[in-house]
């Protein structure tokens, strides 16, 4: 019954979430021959404001190097490692997977890869339009990566795009001991050519995070998109539910270290995000999110606003300068942070 379950659910994703699947925003091999080198750094100055005073220092938001290339035929590989002493004290493999890739309609990769599910979690970290990412997608698509395999593809020019994965459901690295999987979907709908239209479900079980809880752990999520262009200007916007049951963890989107705790909790959060790209390469940004943190408690929500700007010096490097403003409803603390990022993509 319970995988029964499990492919009921993939079949709604597929058949009723409207949205496009990034894959992992991999860069592409440069030949068809030979290994292709690439990655990113982003070293950041931050300054927080908290209730303690200010503090502020010169860090390393990710510095990551990979590795891709095409075996003949129709086999393309890829892998990256994070290198940041601020994600971890060693480096670690944060991708690393093979695809089969001679249908478009239906690229078969296995190994360790991104979870296909949400729009923010599906842009690669280098192109963000913010530094950081949500707080909603970074606690509710933990972790946000894993081992499996996934179905992905794309119809009439990109007209239906798809992405379907069967992970551990353990995160990265991780082991899995029991039978229980977990299903990613991510469904994109391009209607009219200023307009996508996206979501996707995900739904397992798996050890739980915590020792002392004899059941399984149980999570489910869904979600669902808008993202709307004109020439220059665009507005994206996403919404997120989760469930868990069991244990859970808190954070570690984009290679961080995640919070495990037990219980069982629902939670959701959205977000809108507008920016406009001007001529001299300069673009304002600017996001609202609301992040409900326990919907069975009353104003247990925090509302983070960040006003940014964005400038490209050209193709491959960029400077960005975020200003966190966070008001949390239930008991307001001093928290909000100012953040310069440089990047360079190679």
């Amino acid at each position: 019954m319970k995988a029964l379950r499990i492919l009921i659910i993939a079949g709604l994703a597929w058949l009723v979430s409207p949205n496009l699947v990034s894959a992992q925003g991999c860069a592409p091999p440069k030949s068809d021959e030979g290994v292709s080198v690439f990655g990113f750094i982003q070293p950041q100055f931050e300054t927080k404001f908290t209730g303690d005073g200010t503090r502020n220092a010169f860090t390393f938001n990710r510095a990551r190097i990979g590795v891709t290339g095409l075996i003949p035929y129709d086999f393309l590989y890829y892998a990256v490692i994070e290198t940041s002493a601020f994600k971890d004290s060693n480096p670690f493999l944060l991708d690393a997977f093979i695809s089969y890739q001679r249908f478009s309609f239906a690229k078969i990769s296995i190994g360790q890869f991104k979870s296909p599910f949400t729009l923010e979690m599906s842009t690669p970290c280098s192109e963000l339009n913010t530094i950081y990412r949500t707080s909603t997608v970074n606690d509710l698509v933990s972790p946000d990566r894993d081992l499996g395999v996934m179905v992905s593809g794309s119809f009439k020019d990109n007209l239906l795009s798809y992405s379907l994965a069967l992970t551990n459901g353990t995160g990265k690295g991780v082991f899995d001991n029991n039978l229980g999987k977990t299903i990613h979907s991510r469904v994109v709908l391009k209607p009219l050519s200023f307009v996508k239209i996206g979501g996707g479900v995900q739904y397992g079980t798996h050890p739980p995070f915590v020792d002392t809880i004899p059941d399984e752990d149980q999570r489910f999520r869904w979600a669902f998109d808008l993202q709307l262009k004109h020439k220059n200007f665009d507005i994206i916007g996403e919404y997120v539910y989760g469930n868990d049951k069991g244990s859970y963890v808190v954070g570690g989107g984009c290679g961080g270290t995640p919070e495990i705790k037990s219980g069982d909790l629902r939670r959701s959060g959205y977000y809108i995000t507008a920016m406009y790209k001007t001529p001299w390469n300069i673009q304002p940004v600017f996001r609202y999110e609301n992040w409900n943190t326990n919907l069975n408690e009353e104003n247990a929500y925090e509302q983070i606003m960040v006003f940014g700007l964005n400038y490209w010096f050209n193709d491959w490097t960029r400077m960005q300068v975020n200003y966190l403003y966070k008001a949390e409803k239930k008991f307001e603390v001093k928290n909000d942070e100012l953040v310069v990022q440089f990047q360079i993509v190679f």
